[in-house]
């Protein structure tokens, strides 16, 4: 008869964590919760305090012992899934992957019912080996989909990819040269950053972390494109240990409204903390919170001109610059039509 403390009870409460992460995100109590249904009632001592030392002991052992790697969220409570480890992942067939790099570009900006396949892509590609998922940007051909064409082909660098995963995994400072489109000179900006997630969004991979040029203290969250990043002398993984975990990432405001011809309808829960007031006319207003301003506004403008941004500060301005931006473009290009 095996006990609570043994190392097989041990195992199957840390595979069950990990089963219920792969779910989707998860609390304290809903990872107990699933270990109680998986394991058995038993599975922990009836003593909170206990039981929540219990849940500290296993959530170690989840990522010594199966290399899951997974972040915690202060603000919603929440363990969220980056990477499920060799004995969590899933292997697919080529075919099978290019099928699912196509539904990521169709989808990535889908709203409505159609909202419910980006997610779904977006949980299987959690559940791939890192050499799998960076293998959806490195796509050599054009490919059409419902007249959408696949035609980016930029390329990872295997070294770039696994010196991301080491530091990601192992907790430290990542050091690199990173080359942006948005630089008229053309030059690599240097960065020191301490990682935090690896998020795939709009068919690229971007690396998410805290700058770490200046002081920790006045760190600031940013995100690079991982294509972007050099695979030359100045890229390299520091002996420097650099916690993330206790860092919160930027919270801003997202509040909008959608006009009745979308409002009416089903609305995606597009951004956490999603609170919707329906209007007696048929529109909606949405609010809710991001972490990223820059995504929070490609996001919305997929819904044209049935969208209007309300706030918060930061979201409106970025949309106003965007909106005003593409006027002006408008307005030049079509001076010569």
């Amino acid at each position: 008869m095996t006990t609570r403390g043994s190392e097989w009870n041990s195992f199957l409460r840390v595979l069950a964590m990990l089963r219920r992460l792969m779910e989707g995100p998860a609390t304290n109590e809903q990872l107990i919760q699933a270990v109680l249904q998986s394991v058995g009632t038993s599975a922990y001592p009836a003593s909170p305090t206990a039981r929540q030392a219990a849940l500290k002991h296993d959530r170690t052992h989840l990522k010594k012992r199966l290399k899951v790697n997974y972040i915690y969220l202060p603000e919603s409570q929440q363990y969220i899934l980056n990477d499920a480890g060799p004995y969590g992942r899933v292997s697919i067939s080529p075919e099978m992957l290019h099928a699912l790099m196509l539904l990521s570009r169709q989808y990535d900006n889908a709203v409505g019912e159609q909202a419910g396949v980006r997610d779904l892509v977006q949980q299987i590609i959690g559940w791939l080996s890192p050499e799998l998922r960076m293998k959806l940007e490195d796509s050599n051909e054009a490919v059409t989909l419902d007249f959408e064409q696949d035609v980016d082909r930029s390329v990872i660098s295997p070294r770039v990819q696994e010196r991301i995963e080491r530091a990601l995994h192992q907790h430290r400072k990542l050091m690199f040269n990173y080359l942006s489109p948005r630089r008229p000179d053309r030059k690599a900006v240097f960065h020191e950053i301490a990682p935090y997630q690896l998020r795939f969004q709009d068919g690229h991979w971007y690396l998410r972390g805290y700058s770490l040029n200046n002081a920790v203290e006045n760190a600031s969250f940013l995100r690079f494109r991982v294509s972007y990043i050099l695979d030359d002398e100045h890229l390299a993984v520091s002996p420097s240990k650099v916690e993330t975990r206790h860092l919160m990432p930027p919270r801003f405001s997202v509040q909008y409204l959608l006009l009745p011809e979308v409002g009416r309808g089903e609305i995606s829960h597009r951004f956490p903390e999603t609170k919707i007031t329906r209007h007696d006319d048929g529109s909606a207003e949405v609010h809710a919170v991001t972490d990223d301003i820059w995504d929070a506004a490609r996001t919305l403008l997929a819904y044209g001109e049935a969208c209007i941004v309300l706030g918060g500060i930061e979201l409106r301005r970025e949309m106003e610059r965007r909106v005003k931006g593409m006027a002006r473009n408008y307005e030049f290009y079509s001076e010569g039509l």
